[in-house]
């Protein structure tokens, strides 16, 4: 369960390391792609598993008291390890924003979000017709202002 909300998750995770006294662990998200060129944290909501990870482990082991959280490039030219600066506020703020589409999802507002736009939409099909041409640029303004709680999610890096 997502912590505030009543959102729960499935999956699984692709590596976790505990540590012997049992109360730290950190979990790794293995990456296929190109390495960023910065930090990232939430990558504007696309990159969420690392914590989506930290969070099963915490609900899953409840003695574990520490979860860190990092990506691994293995075909970075460097040692490709992108660790989550901070998870504990990482976590914390994502919990919220969860919080957050839950209640506009619920509300009835699920709109078209940041990467709508994007050519590689895989739910593209879903919008309306024309929605390049005209949808984007006269919904936008009201679009951001109803689901402006999600707003500073879509700019983290």
């Amino acid at each position: 369960m997502i912590p505030g909300t009543k959102l729960s998750i499935r999956g699984s995770i692709d590596r976790l390391d505990i540590a012997g006294d049992g109360k730290a662990a950190r979990v790794t998200d293995y990456k296929s792609g190109k390495p960023p060129k910065k930090e990232i944290v939430l990558k504007g909501g696309s990159e969420l598993q690392r914590c989506l990870y930290a969070f099963a482990v915490k609900a899953l082991i409840p003695e574990i008291d520490r979860v860190s959280g990092r990506l691994l490039y293995p075909k970075a030219a460097s040692d490709g390890l992108y660790d989550l600066a901070d998870p504990e506020e990482v976590l914390s703020r994502m919990a919220a924003y969860i919080g957050a589409a839950v209640r506009l999802a619920t509300a009835g507002n699920l709109l078209p979000g940041i990467g709508a736009q994007d050519s590689h939409n895989d739910v593209a099909f879903a919008l309306p017709g024309g929605a390049k041409e005209s949808y984007f640029e006269l919904k936008g303004p009201l679009v951001n202002e109803r689901l402006s709680d999600l707003a500073s999610l879509w700019e983290m890096a």
